[in-house]
């Protein structure tokens, strides 16, 4: 049987961010080579666990940060550019992955989403000719 060996400093370090950026014990076991057994012994530590949740908190405040520099940096003018979806769908992404840190669950606002993608359909057609009328027999 092969001996086990204990985490390394660095391997500790990866382990704990990893595991704090969302990773599953498993998927970090796989990052690190190592054995599942020994990386959820590891990250069950009450220190790791308060740790682990500490920089959890830190990783939603910069996805915050970064989802309100986005918005705050949206202009008038940006409203007739399509990089304003990129941005839109950016911030999107940081106010949901802050919120799955933080263990919450993202919330959808299905009719919001409909009068996005209705004005997004207007927008992508305001450009085409008119259609014209069918000819009668």
């Amino acid at each position: 049987m092969k001996a086990r060996s204990a985490l390394s400093e660095e391997e500790k370090t990866r382990a704990t961010t990893l595991h704090a950026s969302g990773k599953s014990v498993y998927a970090t076991a796989r990052a690190l080579d190592r054995s599942p057994h020994t990386v959820k012994k590891f990250l069950r530590k009450p220190e790791i666990v308060k740790q682990v949740g500490i920089q959890r908190e830190k990783l939603a405040w910069m996805f915050d940060n970064v989802a309100e520099r986005t918005l705050r940096g949206v202009t008038p003018e940006d409203v007739e550019k399509a990089s304003l979806q990129q941005k839109m769908v950016s911030a999107g992404i940081c106010v949901d992955k802050a919120a799955l840190l933080r263990g919450e669950l993202p919330s959808v606002n299905v009719e919001v989403l409909l009068q996005i993608a209705s004005a997004i359909r207007i927008e992508e057609h305001r450009d085409d000719p008119p259609a014209l009328p069918e000819a009668q027999p």
